[in-house]
C-alpha cells in the first residue's frame, strides 16, 4: 500500500479501494512504513562535514585545491510509470519514461548527505540543483560539491570546463601499466 501511494502518487482512497481497507487501516500502515524509513535515516542518510575530508587530505594532490569540498553530486534518471497525460514530462533525452534523481554524497565514506527525487525525466540536472535548495538542500558558506557537466559552475558547485578533455593520455598510460603489471605478476606464476 505503501508503494502504491508513493510510486504512483494515487491518493488514499483510491488505495482504499484498490486493497479493501478502511481509511483507517489504510492511514496506519503507510505511518508504520514511514516511521520506519525515518528510523533508517541516521543509518544512511549523513549531514555534510564542514571537516577537511580524508580522501582530500590524506593527498598531497589533492589537499590545496579541493580542500573546501565536501562531497560530489550526480544525477540518474530511474524508468516511472505515469498516466498517459504526463507522458511528455517524463519522456528524457534517451527516449524512456523516467524521473530525474540527484543524490549527493560525502568522500570519505560515501555516505548520501541529500537526496531528492520526483522531478520529471525532462528535467535537466541543473534544474533540479538548483530547485534543491527549495527542499532544505544546503551547503556550508566557502564549501562546495564536484559536479559533472549537466550542474551549474557556481561558488557552491565546481563542475569541468566544457569542451576540456582532461587528462586523455595520462589516463591511457595508466591503464596500460596496470594491464602491464597484471601481466607480469600472471607470468611469475
Amino acid at each position: 500500500m505503501f508503494l502504491h501511494v508513493v510510486g504512483r502518487g494515487t491518493s488514499f482512497r483510491d488505495v482504499e479501494e484498490r486493497y479493501q481497507h478502511s481509511g483507517e487501516t489504510v492511514f496506519r500502515y503507510f505511518r508504520a512504513v514511514l516511521n520506519a524509513f525515518t528510523a533508517l535515516i541516521p543509518k544512511y542518510i549523513k549531514l555534510p562535514s564542514t571537516e577537511i575530508p580524508f580522501a582530500i587530505s590524506a593527498f598531497t594532490k589533492n589537499y590545496p585545491f579541493f580542500k573546501d569540498c565536501i562531497g560530489a553530486v550526480d544525477g540518474t534518471h530511474i524508468a516511472v510509470k505515469v498516466p498517459k497525460e504526463e507522458t511528455a514530462a517524463y519522456r528524457n533525452r534517451k527516449g524512456f519514461l523516467s524521473q530525474n534523481v540527484m543524490a549527493c554524497c560525502d568522500l570519505d565514506n560515501l555516505v548520501f548527505t541529500f537526496v531528492l527525487a520526483g522531478w520529471e525525466g525532462s528535467a535537466h540536472d541543473g534544474l533540479v540543483f538548483n530547485k534543491a535548495f527549495e527542499h532544505g538542500f544546503t551547503i556550508p558558506e566557502g564549501k562546495y560539491y564536484l559536479g559533472d557537466a549537466g550542474y551549474p559552475l557556481t561558488p557552491y558547485c565546481l563542475t569541468p570546463c566544457r569542451g576540456v578533455r582532461y587528462h586523455l593520455n595520462e589516463w591511457l598510460k595508466g591503464n596500460q601499466r596496470y594491464i602491464l603489471h597484471y601481466c607480469n605478476l600472471l607470468s611469475c606464476e
